[in-house]
C-alpha cells in the first residue's frame, strides 16, 4: 500500500515537471551566533552547497569544504534561483565523506537569507543555516524535531489546528496569520489569512533550512512579521548520475512502531540539463490511546509526497529552473488528552478527528546574467486543500464519557499566483557597493466552509425539497444540509480575496574595508475583500433581516505603507566585529472572515499590525578560530496585534486589533572545538520579556492589563550539545552526540486558561558510515526525549474545552540507514 503511495508520488510529480519543462527548447551542448547551533556542519560533497570553511588546528583536522557549486568566470558565487539554487557546470563531486556527529563548529552553511550568498556570520542580522542531512541523520521529521535546538524560537501544535512558531516571543493567536513566515526557497507559502494547511516537508534531500529571526519585511513583505523558516531544496546536478535512498523506523514508548522511507535521482541530459526526482512514505506512529472507543494509539500520521526540480543552463548566462512539489498529510485522529497528570490517553471523545491536508506549489525561474547585474524573474502558483472533522461531544464538560454529541466540519481551498521579478548586482558591478531591486505581486483566492452539526442526527428529506423550502426561508439551507444532517451554525466564507503588489529595493556600501552600512525599503498595497454567510439554528437567536435565518457579512480593507530597514556593521579585528539593526515589519490586515454565533460585536474589517525592531549584536571568534562567543540584545514593538476574540458562550469568535506588545531580550552562543581531537561544545540561550503595554477589554469581559504575559512566549531556552567524532578501523568513521534542551513555562492564552511548555529534554544519536565501499553507508541510531519526559505543547485555548492538554512525543527509537550511488 504505502509503495503505492510512493510510486503516486513520483508518477504524479514527474508529470507536473514535465509539463512546466516542454516549453522549453532542445538541450545545447554549448541567531545571533545562538542560531548557528550544532547543526550547522554540511557535508559539503552530498548537498552540493558553498561552504566557508576557517581554518583549523592541527589537533583536530577538517577535510577541505567542496568547491563553491555555481562559480563561473563572468557570475558572482551567489545563489541564481530564489527557490532552486542553480550550479553551473561542474567537474565531477569528490566522494562522499562519510556521516560524523556535528563536530565543525567552525564550518559555516553558505545562505541565501539575503537574496545573495553570505556566511551567516557576516550578515547584520539573527540567521540560522542547519544542514539538512545533519537532520536526516538524527531522524527529523518535522518542524518540531528542529526548532527545538533554536533558543528564542517555540513550537506549538495540537494536531487540529495549523502549527504555530513563535519567534523572540512574538507569536500568532490561534487561527490569525502566521507572524513567522515559511518559505519554499523564496515563494511564500503561508496564506495571508485563516492559515489552514502548514508547509512542513520531510528534510530528506534538501540543501539547508534557514533560520531568520526579527523582521523581513523589506525582501519578503507581510508574509514573515517576525522571522521566516525558508526550507532550500538540493539543486539538480549537471553531468552527474546520483540515486540516494533510505529507510527509518521508529518506535514510541507506550505507542506504536511506523517506517519511512524515501529516494532520489539526479538524472543529466547531454551537458546543460538535469532533473532531480524525490519521492517519500511516512508513516509515524501513535502514542495516545482513545480509551472510550478501546482504540490504541489513535495519532497516526500517514504522509506522501514527491518532488521534480529541472535545471537548464544553455550557456553561462542563462539559467532556466523549474520545479513541482507534491504532499499529502492524514492525521488520523487528534492527540489530545484529557488529563494534567502526563497519562497519554483520554476517554471523552467517542468519534474520530481525522484531518487531511494537501498541497502542490509549481515554480519557474529564468534568469540572465549581464556583466554587472543578474535579472530574474520567477513565477510561482500554490494550491492547498484542508479537510478536518473534528469531534467536539466533550464541549462544556457535561460529562466524562458524554455520547457522539456535535461534530465541526471544516473545509478550506485556496490557490496563490505569485510574480517576482528582480534584479542583484553581481561581482562585476562594484568592489564597494551591492544593489538588489525588485517588484512582487500575489493574488490569493480562498473558500472556506465550517459547519456545527448534530452528530448521527438526520432528517428523512429529500434535497429537492429542502432547496425548495430555502427559497421560501434563506438560510434553511444551513439548518439541514444536503445529507439531512441538522447543522446547528454554518459559516460560509465564498470567496476571500486578497491581493498584494510591492516595490522593494536594498542597498549596501563598503567602506574602509570594515564598515558596512544598509539601507534597504519596501513600499507596498493590500487589498482584501471578503464575503462571509453565517447561518444555521443559532442564527435564530438574533432578529435577522426579512425574517431569514442568515446574515451576510461583507468588507473591503486597502491598506499600503512602507518598511524601512537599516543596518551597520563594523569590524574591529579578525576577532571581533558588531552590528546594529533597525528595521519595520508588517503582517496583513482584512476584512472580517471568523465569525460564530451573532452574539460576537465583530468588526466589518481588522488592520495590518507592525513591529518595530531594534538589534544589536557582538560576534567574537577567539584561541585559534576554535572558540565563538556571540551575544545578540534586542527590543520588539508590537503595534495594533491581531488576536482572535472569543464571546462569553465560548462559540463566538471573530478577528481583531487589540492593545499592543513589546519584547525584550538577549541570546547568547557559545561554539567550541576542544582541544580533544573530535570532540566539540555548543551552548546557546535566550531570556525573553513579552508583555502587553496597553490595557484592553475582551469581548467576553476579561480585563487585560499592561504587563501581561504574552501567549506562547517561554522567558527562558537553552540548548546544549556535546558531540565527537573520530576515525575507525579502516575507512570506517564513527560518533556520537547528546543535545540537552530546556523550556521554560508560557500562558497558553492572554487570559491564562492554562501554561505550556516548562520542561528539559536530552537527545542521544550514534552514527557509523563508509564512503569508500559500495553505497556508502550511512548508519544512525537515535533516542529522542531519552528521559521520556511529558512536555505539554499545547493547553487550553477555549474554557468549553477545559481538559485539552497536549504532549510531546514520549520516548522514541529511530534507527535509520542510508544509502548512495
Amino acid at each position: 500500500m504505502r509503495q503505492g503511495r510512493l510510486m503516486r508520488g513520483f508518477a504524479e510529480g514527474s508529470l507536473c515537471a514535465l509539463l512546466w519543462l516542454a516549453p522549453m527548447p532542445a538541450v545545447s551542448q554549448a541567531a545571533p551566533g545562538a542560531d548557528d547551533l550544532l547543526l550547522d556542519e554540511l557535508l559539503a560533497a552530498d548537498a552540493g552547497e558553498p561552504q566557508a570553511s576557517r581554518e583549523l588546528p592541527p589537533a583536530a583536522p577538517e577535510p577541505a569544504a567542496s568547491p563553491t557549486a555555481g562559480e563561473s568566470s563572468q557570475a558572482p558565487a551567489q545563489e541564481p534561483l530564489p527557490t532552486i539554487p542553480v550550479a553551473a557546470k561542474e567537474e565531477p563531486l569528490p566522494a562522499q565523506k562519510p556521516p560524523r556527529a556535528p563536530t565543525g563548529l567552525l564550518e559555516e552553511i553558505v545562505v541565501t537569507a539575503t537574496k545573495r550568498e553570505a556566511n551567516p556570520r557576516d550578515l547584520p542580522g539573527s540567521v540560522t543555516a542547519l544542514g539538512a542531512q545533519e537532520l536526516e541523520m538524527r531522524g527529523a521529521q518535522g518542524q518540531e524535531d528542529f526548532l527545538k535546538l533554536v533558543p528564542g524560537v517555540t513550537f506549538t501544535n495540537d494536531s487540529i489546528n495549523a502549527s504555530r512558531i513563535t519567534f523572540r516571543g512574538i507569536g500568532a493567536d490561534l487561527n490569525t496569520s502566521s507572524t513567522t513566515g515559511v518559505f519554499l526557497g523564496d515563494v511564500p507559502f503561508d496564506d495571508p489569512v485563516l492559515p489552514r494547511v502548514t508547509l512542513d516537508p520531510n528534510p530528506f534531500d534538501f540543501a539547508r533550512i534557514e533560520v531568520l529571526k526579527g523582521p523581513q519585511g523589506t525582501l519578503f513583505g507581510g508574509s514573515a512579521l517576525n522571522g521566516a523558516v525558508r526550507y532550500v531544496p538540493q539543486e539538480p546536478r549537471l553531468e552527474q548520475w546520483e540515486l540516494k535512498t533510505f529507510a527509518q523506523t521508529e518506535v514510541v514508548h507506550e505507542g506504536g512502531m511506523g517506517l519511512i522511507y524515501g529516494a532520489a535521482v539526479n538524472i543529466p541530459v547531454g551537458e546543460t540539463f538535469a532533473l532531480r526526482l524525490v519521492g517519500f512514505d511516512r508513516g509515524s506512529p501513535g502514542w495516545v490511546d482513545d480509551l472510550q472507543r478501546g482504540l490504541d494509539d489513535v495519532n497516526e500520521v500517514e504522509q506522501r509526497g514527491g518532488r521534480v526540480l529541472g535545471l537548464w543552463q544553455p550557456s553561462e548566462r542563462w539559467k532556466i529552473s523549474g520545479m513541482a512539489v507534491l504532499q499529502e498529510t492524514d492525521v488520523l485522529d487528534s492527540a489530545v488528552t484529557d488529563n494534567r497528570e502526563g497519562r497519554l490517553s483520554r476517554s471523552n471523545t467517542p468519534k474520530a478527528s481525522p484531518t487531511n491536508t494537501r498541497y502542490d506549489l509549481e515554480t519557474l525561474g529564468i534568469q540572465y546574467s549581464f556583466d554587472h547585474f543578474d535579472l530574474l524573474s520567477q513565477t510561482s502558483r500554490t494550491y492547498k486543500e484542508f479537510h478536518a472533522r473534528i469531534d467536539v461531544s466533550r464541549i462544556a464538560n457535561l460529562m466524562d464519557r458524554p455520547p457522539p454529541l456535535a461534530t465541526t466540519a471544516n473545509d478550506n481551498e485556496s490557490e496563490s499566483f505569485m510574480q517576482e521579478l528582480r534584479f542583484t548586482s553581481n561581482d562585476g558591478f562594484s568592489d564597494r557597493w551591492k544593489v538588489l531591486g525588485g517588484a512582487f505581486y500575489r493574488r490569493l483566492r480562498m473558500v472556506e466552509t465550517t459547519d456545527l452539526l448534530l452528530t448521527d442526527v438526520t432528517l428523512p428529506l429529500p434535497p429537492a425539497l429542502l432547496q425548495a423550502l430555502g427559497r421560501v426561508l434563506p438560510g434553511l439551507g444551513g439548518t439541514i444540509t444536503e445529507d439531512g444532517r441538522f447543522n446547528l451554525a454554518r459559516g460560509n466564507a465564498d470567496p476571500i480575496v486578497v491581493q498584494e503588489s510591492a516595490l522593494f529595493g536594498e542597498m549596501t556600501g563598503t567602506f574602509w574595508d570594515s564598515l558596512e552600512v544598509t539601507l534597504g525599503l519596501r513600499a507596498f498595497r493590500a487589498v482584501s475583500d471578503s464575503r462571509v454567510i453565517f447561518s444555521g439554528a443559532l442564527a435564530a437567536n438574533q432578529t435577522l433581516p426579512n425574517g431569514s435565518l442568515q446574515a451576510v457579512k461583507q468588507g473591503t480593507l486597502e491598506e499600503q505603507g512602507l518598511n524601512p530597514k537599516f543596518a551597520v556593521k563594523y569590524q574591529f579585528n579578525e576577532h571581533v566585529g558588531v552590528y546594529g539593526s533597525v528595521s519595520r515589519g508588517f503582517r496583513f490586515g482584512g476584512a472580517q472572515v471568523l465569525v460564530g454565533t451573532l452574539t460576537s460585536r465583530a468588526p466589518d474589517n481588522y488592520k495590518s499590525d507592525t513591529i518595530w525592531s531594534y538589534e544589536l549584536g557582538l560576534r567574537t571568534q577567539w584561541l585559534d578560530d576554535t572558540l565563538q562567543v556571540d551575544i545578540t540584545p534586542f527590543q520588539l514593538d508590537w503595534i495594533d496585534p491581531q488576536l482572535q476574540q472569543s464571546d462569553s458562550t465560548g462559540l463566538g469568535a471573530y478577528f481583531d486589533n487589540v492593545g499592543g506588545a513589546r519584547s525584550r531580550g538577549v541570546e547568547l552562543a557559545l561554539r567550541y572545538l576542544t582541544p580533544v581531537p573530535g570532540l566539540a561544545l555548543a551552548f546557546a540561550g535566550s531570556w525573553v520579556d513579552t508583555v502587553t503595554t496597553k490595557p484592553f477589554t475582551a469581548n467576553n469581559g476579561d480585563e487585560i492589563e499592561p504587563g501581561t504575559r504574552w501567549p506562547l512566549a517561554a522567558e527562558w531556552q537553552t540548548a546544549t550539545t556535546l558531540s565527537y567524532a573520530r576515525p575507525l578501523a579502516g575507512a570506517w568513521n564513527g560518533g556520537g552526540a547528546l543535545t540537552y534542551t530546556t523550556i521554560s513555562s508560557a500562558p497558553n492564552t492572554l487570559a491564562y486558561l492554562d501554561s505550556v511548555f516548562g520542561y528539559e529534554t536530552l537527545d542521544a544519536v550514534l552514527t557509523l558510515g563508509n564512503a569508500e565501499i559500495t553505497g556508502k553507508p550511512e548508519l544512525s541510531l537515535s533516542l529522542v526525549n531519552l528521559t521520556d519526559e511529558r512536555g505539554v505543547v499545547s493547553g487550553i485555548n477555549n474554557p468549553q474545552f477545559a481538559k485539552d492538554q497536549g504532549y510531546i512525543r514520549p520516548r522514541t527509537f529511530v534507527a535509520r540507514i542510508g544509502l548512495s550511488f
